[in-house]
């Protein structure tokens, strides 16, 4: 191989070397860009996911109180049917008769 020959090779040698490192370097910044958005987008989705974490508190709060409305009129319902039918009994003996003294005419 002569000097000429030897010296094309390590000139193409230099050069991929060169374009190598090149390469890389483009390669680790694509890299460092595409961590800062995985970084920014993880940011994002941890606060959405806090941000649902606290609606979610926020609705169990509101079930659990409307659960015990619910109960609450659940009972006045209860004393409600039971003076209402207390109040039917009464008018049912006053419109049969037997609900007390009458003055007939």
């Amino acid at each position: 191989m002569s000097n000429e020959d030897l010296n094309r090779k390590m000139e193409f040698i230099i050069e991929w070397q060169a374009k190598f490192a090149a390469d890389m370097e483009m390669m680790r910044e694509v890299h460092a860009a595409d961590s800062r958005l995985v970084k920014d987008g993880l940011i994002g989705v941890v606060d959405i996911v806090g941000s649902l974490a606290r609606a979610q508190e926020r609705t169990e709060g509101t079930v659990n109180s409307l659960a015990a409305d619910i109960k609450l009129l659940t009972e006045a319902q209860s004393r409600t049917d039971e003076r209402l039918n207390n109040l039917i009994s009464v008018v049912e003996r006053h419109i049969s008769g037997n609900g007390g003294s009458h003055s007939h005419p």
